[in-house]
């Protein structure tokens, strides 16, 4: 069994990557921000689910957190899954954009990676051993039209990986990103606004996936199962593309 941990574990991904791993046996360490509910759901089910909340933009918040789970685990994550993200919401071309949710979400989907390994690489490399899926997007290859600071911010994410894999090639230490396209999940908790965005934007994408479908749940771990197993540790630096084909 492994120690895992998750961030965006409250999210429609991470919470469903939660239940799966926790369903194995596997220790979770799952970090949230603000919403817990599907959470709960979990922890009561699964005696092995630690969690805490934090800002991972926080450098200070991330090490408490991360401190907290390794008291209550009495272990230390072997394995990451950084599924967190915060995406554009102005859906609007660049000379309009508001700069201050540019901002945002840079900071916001850069500075938390760099928060979480500048926490856990350390004790990872203490051990000579760790396993880290950073999710990025099809958008760091295709971009994404009135959303280019969440292009942005998934190609700097996949960039970094490349870097950080050679940082990392003295240790038994993998890291790779995960980029899906389109996925079906809940998007009941999102705005109106938002919703309406994505079914155009799938709606168009669909045409464009030989595989006619969106991608479900079940894809994306298939492919966290493959990159976190440990015979997998000639597998570093790489981006995984899960777009039914598309290019």
């Amino acid at each position: 069994m492994n120690t895992i941990l998750i961030t965006g574990a409250n999210g429609n991904i991470g919470s469903y990557i939660a239940e799966y791993y926790a369903s194995k046996g596997d220790t979770l360490h799952l970090l949230y921000h603000k919403s817990d509910e599907r959470l709960l759901k979990l922890v009561n089910a699964y005696p092995t689910i630690h969690y805490q909340t934090c800002d991972l933009v926080d450098l200070q918040q991330v090490e408490t957190a991360c401190a907290k789970l390794r008291e209550a685990s009495g272990s230390i994550p072997e394995i990451i899954i950084h599924t967190s993200s915060k995406r554009s919401t102005d859906f609007a071309e660049i000379e309009t954009s508001s700069p201050e949710l540019w901002y945002e979400i840079i900071k916001n989907n850069l500075f938390s990676v760099y928060n979480l390994l500048r926490v856990n690489l350390p004790l990872m490399k203490e051990h000579d051993y760790g396993r880290i899926v950073l999710f990025g997007s099809n958008v760091s290859r295709i971009g994404l039209p009135k959303g280019t600071a969440y292009a942005v911010s998934k190609a700097g994410i996949v960039n970094l990986v490349r870097s950080v894999a050679q940082e990392l090639q003295d240790y038994n230490i993998t890291i790779n990103a995960l980029s899906p396209g389109p996925i079906q999940i809940d998007d009941s908790h999102f705005s109106e606004e938002y919703r309406e965005f994505r079914k155009r934007y799938y709606a168009k994408e669909l045409n464009q996936i030989p595989k006619k479908r969106l991608a479900e749940l079940d894809d994306i771990i298939h492919v966290c199962d493959f990159l976190t197993a440990e015979n997998s540790s000639y597998i570093s630096g790489e981006e995984f593309f899960v777009t039914g084909g598309k290019l």
